[in-house]
């Protein structure tokens, strides 16, 4: 099967940012398996998370519909706080293999 992981994961930490500013995040993603991962798609983004520009895989990123066994691709998260305090969230992405 394809094995997709993701780089600095499990997590990663934006830091401390004021409310009103934004960061953004690229994340390699790569299909160690050994077939194609196909009709990739991302979600499970939300404010104040968001893929840059709008949806999957983020202006900039380079993640389409099939990553295939031993390449990688990008993909671009945007973290815009609007409220002070903690926040998380998880990049979901699907796939057949």
């Amino acid at each position: 099967p394809a094995l997709l992981t993701i780089s600095d994961g499990p997590t990663f930490d934006f830091g401390s940012r004021p409310t009103g500013s934004s960061a953004t995040k690229t994340f390699t993603m790569t299909n160690g398996g050994g077939v194609a991962a196909t009709a990739m798609t991302g979600s499970g983004l939300a404010a104040p998370y968001t893929f840059f520009g709008g949806s999957f895989p983020g202006t900039g990123g380079t993640c389409g519909a099939t990553l295939n066994v031993s390449s990688n691709c990008t993909i671009v998260v945007e973290f815009n706080p609007s409220a002070t305090g903690i926040t998380s969230d998880t990049i979901e992405v699907s796939y057949h293999n």
